[in-house]
């Protein structure tokens, strides 16, 4: 294999910030918290890990998630809000993450009975956790017998609230937030997509005669939607109408305690937005045959070659964003919205005195996991690629949903190696062909060889346990906790982790 390099082979952004990306063998290295760069450094530590548990091992940062949360809730200390921040289990099963969570004042969204159970086992006080997602009639039932906070998705939904709710012997109102979709501005043109969540805004109207009717039995907090990451077309007009709404509310006799407007937060993936763009770059030149291929089978991650046009969209996340989660958040409450005479819904809602709520999901777990697996061999492919075998498969790190792009840090056993010139792909343990871990090609200095680790960094939110199987009984990943003392670092069993003990010094 040859390395073919375009002739443009240095971008604009390249020579004005007077560095040089190899665009011959392109890179995307990880943004690395400082703390966890420590703890990859203390390799002694990552083998015997490893070693002794085994692989893949998922490493979990409790405290990041404090230090996450802390951000979000700046956001609202600067800007006198009021309400709760949501954080989403859903993403992650680590216990080790909702107790540290618990001791700050966040509140925990749950999307199924299960998670419901482990959130208040985890510490949660009822109050402070709202339930999402489909529910069945024993998920609806521990919500009303734990009076929390119900999102309702749809109208059957609130019927059987009200009938659940008029068997129990609180006498207390069944708390509801109502989840709506299918916003239709007219300023603002987008291509419509349809969703299975939700209940129509059109039909807003009769969920607020439904809500009048029977205030007696329900305790109305307010209207919530929720839009994916990078939805930022549509947030503003929702925003409107769903303001619009509750004030229509209020006129009515109800008394809404603030707005819920979902998560979709962004997470910085990539360190460099040099080092990502350039990447991108080179793979639409690799699909247009200008280079050697940067993909498995040349499959383009969702770019394709028509007659020497590049056509298809990116099948990958955009991973290099300048705002991290908290920054995000502030843009959209800050925004100007244009049927509110240019005020922001920070503003809005200040003056208001008014309830803010927010899931940010993903990006309460930034930086707070990483996924090790040990590497079993490497090999030739039959056309010639470089492939590093890892003990882990593609459920280990949801690479068929998510398709991490950063270049994974490799620890190695020793230093006399092979360099890796053309670069290497890693594959997974199963015994199927498209078991790969990364469908694209990166470039570590060395070629990584059987004992030696590979760090997949980041990897907390939806990626290392939210697909895992017991596929072919393979096993699924260990998790622990890792904190950083003065003395260095202690590691927990994820689910034996208690930071009111390390708190208080009894272990």
């Amino acid at each position: 294999m040859t390395n073919a390099v375009r002739k443009d082979d240095l971008c604009l952004a390249d020579q004005m910030l007077g560095t040089t990306i190899d665009r011959s063998r392109p890179r995307v290295r990880a943004a690395i918290h400082p703390m966890i760069e420590r703890f990859l450094a203390d390799q002694a530590l990552v083998f015997s890990l490893v070693d002794g548990i085994g692989s893949p091992l998922n490493i979990m940062f409790p405290d990041h998630i404090a230090d996450t949360i802390a951000s979000f809730q700046k956001i609202y200390d600067d800007r006198q809000l009021q309400g709760r921040i949501f954080y989403t289990s859903k993403p992650n099963k680590s216990a080790a993450l909702k107790k540290r969570a618990a001791m700050t004042n966040v509140g925990l969204d749950v999307s199924s009975e299960g998670e419901l159970k482990n959130a208040l086992a985890s510490g949660f006080h009822p109050s402070r956790i709202e339930a999402t997602g489909p529910k069945n009639a024993d998920y609806l039932s521990l919500c009303l017998q734990q009076d929390v906070l119900i999102n309702v998705d749809n109208m059957t939904e609130m019927a059987q609230i009200i009938a659940t709710q008029s068997l129990l012997p609180s006498g207390k109102k069944a708390r509801i937030l109502v989840r709506l979709d299918g916003f239709k501005p007219d300023r603002v043109k987008f291509t419509a997509q349809d969703s299975a969540f939700a209940n129509n805004v059109e039909h807003a109207p009769a969920i607020i005669d439904y809500l009048v009717a029977h205030k007696d039995v329900l305790d109305f907090h307010g209207f919530s939607f929720h839009f994916n990451a990078g939805d930022y077309i549509r947030r503003p007009p929702a925003i409107e109408t769903i303001l619009q709404l509750t004030f229509e509310c209020m006129n009515r006799g109800l008394s809404p305690r603030g707005i819920d407007i979902g998560g979709g937060y962004r997470i910085r993936y990539a360190a460099s937005q040099d080092e990502w763009n350039a990447y991108v770059e080179e793979l639409k030149a690799s699909v247009l045959g200008q280079r050697d291929s940067l993909t498995w089978n040349d499959s383009g991650l969702g770019f394709r070659n028509e007659g020497g046009v590049l056509k298809g969209a990116p099948n990958f996340m955009e991973h290099y964003h300048k705002d991290d989660g908290p920054a995000d958040l502030a843009s959209v409450i800050d925004a100007p919205l244009p049927l509110f005479d240019g005020q922001s819904l920070s503003r809005i809602l200040s003056d208001s005195l008014m309830d803010l709520y927010v899931e940010p999901g993903r990006a309460l777990l930034d930086q707070c996991g990483i996924t090790l697996s040990r590497v079993n061999l490497n090999k030739q492919s039959m056309m010639g690629e470089q492939l590093v075998v890892l003990d882990m498969n593609r459920t280990n790190l949801n690479a068929t949903q998510l398709k991490l792009m950063t270049d994974p840090v490799v620890l190695y056993r020793n230093q006399n190696r092979k360099p890796a010139d053309d670069g290497v792909m890693y594959v997974g343990n199963l015994c199927l062909t498209h078991d790969m871990i990364q469908y694209h090609k990166t470039f570590p200095d060395f070629i990584p060889e059987t004992g030696d680790v590979v760090a997949f960094i980041n990897t907390a939110a939806y990626q290392m346990d939210f697909a895992e199987t017991h596929v072919l009984q393979q096993r699924i990943a260990e998790k622990i906790a890792v904190v950083e003392t003065e003395s260095g670092f202690r590691w927990f069993r994820d689910d034996l982790y208690n930071p009111l003990a390390l708190k208080i010094g009894a272990y």
